[in-house]
């Protein structure tokens, strides 16, 4: 990913579809905090799956360190 694609600001302007609002708008207009989307941007997701509602964390690490069950 490029740096530029990496940037994550809440007043970046953000085109989906062919729409065009800040990030924070579009986290708003989701139902999505602003703090859950720049942590999806962070580790990595494009600005369509960063603002997709309903997605879960992965439980992939779940109870790793706790021992069996």
């Amino acid at each position: 990913m490029r740096h530029e694609e990496m940037t994550c600001a809440a007043d970046m302007t953000v085109r989906l579809g062919d729409q065009e609002m800040t990030a924070f708008a579009w986290a708003a207009a989701r139902g999505l905090k602003w703090g859950t989307v720049r942590q999806r941007r962070y580790r990595g997701s494009n600005w369509q799956e960063a603002l997709t509602p309903g997605l879960r964390r992965s439980r992939f690490n779940d109870g790793a360190l706790a021992g069996p069950r």
